[in-house]
């Protein structure tokens, strides 16, 4: 997985899990300014229709919820004298919807000519399922356009701020210690490219000199030991022919020179190595 997706990968999931904090948050915030405006709203109609009962006092008597959404009844001081005025939710039969709806009924009593009334002033709600759907739909739709935003700014923004390290990497892939490449790398502002940079190179240069310096060793390690080696074999097979040694020296002394017939075998096939290495052999002559 490339970096860039990787980044994009923990985005979504940190996104998620923001979202969902968020989302919870905001209901209840949005719940409670809901509640608010619709407390604000019925103690205002409650207002308006204890003043409307001063110049109308049939309004007194009613005490059916009609279109007006309020019921006015009569009550004994001894009872409701001290009613405290209250809020809650219950759910009331709508015609237009055939079925019942959440609405909510604010509770209090006023004094009218020496009697008292409680009055009851209902307004429709939100339902809390459909809220809770369209909240949930909202912020589905809140994430997608932050995620598609998310990885538009990785192709388009985040990946030319990238592209130095992009270089290098493609750099480094392609490179070759034996072929004597240069790292060249993306000039760029950035301090951390830059120190990137910085140790790319000094590591590269590091490990070529340690190449050629190791290179050299063997190849003149070799060419020094040919001649010893061949003077050693020749000694030896001179002695073995004056017929002068017993039969356990004789032994002794083929013993040496297989040893030094296979240190010699290994000292071609390090200047062949070598040989190869430094491209001193055609094609042809390096498949015969």
């Amino acid at each position: 997985m490339k970096l860039l997706d990787h980044t994009t990968q923990y985005f979504a999931l940190l996104l998620i899990v923001l979202i969902s904090v968020w989302a919870v948050v905001f209901y209840f915030a949005m719940l409670d300014e809901v509640y608010d405006s619709l407390d604000d709203g019925l103690e205002n109609q409650k207002e308006l229709i204890i003043q409307e009962t001063e110049s109308d006092a049939t309004l007194l008597d009613d005490t059916d919820f009609g279109i007006n959404k309020y019921t006015i009844k009569k009550v004994s001081f001894e009872k409701d004298g001290k009613f405290r005025e209250s809020y809650r939710d219950t759910l009331m039969y709508m015609q237009n919807e055939k079925e019942y709806e959440p609405v909510r009924i604010l509770e209090s009593v006023f004094e009218r000519e020496g009697s008292y009334y409680k009055i009851k002033v209902v307004t429709s709600m939100v339902e809390v399922d459909d809220q809770i759907e369209n909240l949930a739909v909202y912020l589905v739709g809140l994430y997608l356009v932050l995620l598609t935003s998310i990885i538009l700014l990785n192709n388009l923004v985040l990946k030319k701020v990238w592209k130095p390290f992009y270089d290098l990497i493609g750099q480094l892939r392609g490179y070759r210690i034996e072929s004597g490449g240069h790292i060249e790398p993306t000039l760029t502002d950035i301090e951390e490219f830059g120190l990137l940079n910085q140790s790319v190179e000094r590591l590269t240069k590091k490990s070529r000199d340690s190449y050629v310096a190791q290179k050299q060793f063997i190849e003149n390690a070799a060419h020094e030991l040919q001649t010893p080696l061949a003077i050693a074999i020749n000694k030896l097979e001179l002695l073995l022919e004056k017929n002068g040694l017993t039969r356990p020296q004789t032994q002794e002394v083929g013993a040496v020179l297989d040893n030094l017939a296979r240190l010699a075998r290994l000292n071609r096939s390090l200047l062949l190595l070598s040989r190869l290495d430094n491209q001193q052999f055609t094609g042809e002559e390096a498949t015969i």
